[in-house]
């Protein structure tokens, strides 16, 4: 906690102090491997690994303390990954050393050694109710939990069912599965009819994930992007966007679906008259949240896909529009033309059809970790949309 609060003082005058010699990162050459729990782990060499938006918000100190019990240090980071199986357990079936795999990171009931709690029962791991017992030590995911290690390393352990084959899928395309997963349960968490209109705000990774879900799963109508990156706006529109708005989003999307802009004497605009049938917050901002609270039409829904905390936003557009939120983390099983799939299998099957490599953008050895922050952290300079350690 004492190098939290130097790195918050120091971070006021660079970025760099959160991976800098007092920040609460290391980098290790000789880390302890992890040891496999029980003979239905597998040990996993990685091959490539993202930077998640979450693990910023870790290294940042920008993540809610509400995690804090679900999680136990010291943790490696790195949940989104492609390996190859190292060591297979006595128990596990199906896999062997040198099969390419990538991993669903929840660490739910199944994984602990526990009876399957309700969230499990439906279908949610990620909202298991055991996320800080059994087996393991607390985490919710691959990557906050000490015993697991996690992808920003050279190797780390996961359950057998959270492996799936990723064989004739290039790595710079499978590195995808996880983000896209995300947005796949995004999407259906809210599935829109063809006549409705969508807006998304925030096209970064998860933003055009959840574009790419929407439209691989069958959404022929509108979706409006709301992205300030120039270079996001244009990826957004490359993979399905009907178009991007990327100046004053209430005014632009009153302009362009209908409605009318009022400014109260204090606060931010209100849209009137209009708005989107279904909103994706994908960023986990308080401006973003806001943004999408605020372009939602009455009796509309938002779904906040990004990873909110401690943010300070004008909830009067929830009661007022009487919107339903609906929030969504990880994923899990969904239900997709009345079949019951994993939702890393969907998004498999996405990515035999659709190439998303161009969307990784820099690539770096784990011990240029640095740079590979920097360009995580300011992707306006770095013209960074994802990053990720080649291992």
């Amino acid at each position: 906690m004492a190098r939290a609060a130097i790195t918050k003082v120091l971070s006021k005058l660079s970025k760099s102090a959160f991976y800098g010699p007092l920040s609460i990162l290391r980098y290790y050459k000789d880390y302890p491997e992890p040891k496999l729990p029980s003979e239905d782990w597998v040990k996993l060499r990685t091959k490539l690994c993202g930077i998640c938006g979450s693990d910023i918000r870790i290294i940042t100190l920008a993540e809610s303390f509400y995690l804090y019990p679900f999680t136990s240090f010291p943790f490696v980071l790195g949940h989104e990954v492609v390996a190859t199986v190292e060591e297979v357990g006595k128990g596990v079936e199906g896999f062997k050393p040198g099969d390419r795999v990538v991993v669903d990171p929840a660490l739910p009931c199944e994984v602990r050694g526990l009876e399957k709690c309700k969230a499990c029962e439906r279908g949610h791991p990620a909202a298991c109710y055991n996320a800080d017992r059994g087996r393991i030590s607390p985490g919710i995911f691959i990557g906050t939990c000490r015993d697991v290690g996690g992808g920003w390393s050279e190797y780390f352990v996961a359950h057998k069912s959270q492996l799936f084959s990723c064989e004739g899928i290039p790595d710079e395309n499978a590195v995808f599965t996880e983000p896209l997963s995300i947005g796949i349960h995004a999407a259906l968490r809210a599935f829109p009819e063809d006549d409705q209109v969508v807006a998304v705000v925030g096209c970064g990774v998860i933003g055009t994930a959840t574009i790419i879900a929407l439209r691989s799963l069958g959404f022929k109508g509108e979706i409006v992007g709301i992205e300030k990156n120039k270079k996001q706006a244009e990826v957004a529109k490359r993979f399905g966007a009907s178009k991007v708005i990327t100046d004053d989003p209430i005014e632009e999307f009153a302009r362009l679906m209908g409605g009318r802009v009022h400014k109260p004497p204090i606060g931010k605009k209100v849209l009137a008259g209009g708005g989107a049938d279904v909103v994706f917050e994908c960023v986990g901002t308080g401006e973003a949240v806001e943004t999408a609270l605020r372009i939602a039409k009455p009796l509309g829904r938002v779904v906040i896909a990004g990873t909110v905390s401690g943010v300070s936003i004008d909830l009067a557009p929830i009661f007022a529009k009487e919107l339903e939120v609906l929030g969504t983390f990880g994923c899990g099983y969904e239900e997709v033309e009345g079949a019951r799939k994993r939702t890393f299998e969907i998004a498999l099957d996405i990515l035999r059809e659709r190439d998303l490599s161009p969307l990784l953008t820099h690539v770096f050895e784990l011990e240029e970790y640095k740079k590979a922050l920097w360009a995580a952290i300011n992707k306006e300079e770095s013209g960074a949309i994802k990053v990720a350690f080649k291992i």
